[in-house]
């Protein structure tokens, strides 16, 4: 486990969050439901344990479920930069816009991507070579 530690904060710094250690994954999600709910081609984010992140509390901050999903997402009520959502598996999925923002426009390179999940529902080829998981069968989902 890594020690590294990131200071996050939204376009406007109203809303500030900790990552701290090593993410649970780093991905590309091409997911219809991930494309939907952060108006993504497809998603590129980190998932990290609870006990890795510090949140703002939710009251601070605007929130959207997502009807008939295990999804909800959280961001700031100022700018609308959206900073996390909680996904099926529950735990914080950072977008890792977040982490380029607080690191000068790159993202740390322990943060890279290491697999492509839910390929198969991709509306962009990627030619990389990440693993292609065809449903979410490399995370422990159900495709």
């Amino acid at each position: 486990m890594t020690d590294n530690t990131y200071d996050l904060s939204c376009d406007c710094g109203h809303v500030t969050m900790r990552a701290h250690g090593a993410p649970e994954l780093s991905l590309y999600c091409h997911c219809g439901s991930c494309r939907d709910m952060y108006s993504v081609d497809m998603l590129s984010a980190t998932g990290w344990a609870d006990d890795n992140v510090e949140l703002p509390e939710e009251s601070a901050m605007f929130t959207y479920a997502v009807p008939g999903k295990q999804m909800k997402r959280f961001g700031c009520p100022k700018c609308g930069m959206i900073m996390y959502g909680r996904h099926k598996p529950g735990i914080p999925v950072i977008p890792h816009g977040v982490f380029r923002k607080a690191n000068g426009g790159r993202l740390p390179a322990e943060l890279a991507p290491t697999l492509h999940l839910f390929y198969r529902e991709r509306v962009l080829d990627v030619q990389d070579d990440l693993p292609k998981s065809e449903g979410g069968e490399a995370i422990g989902l159900d495709g």
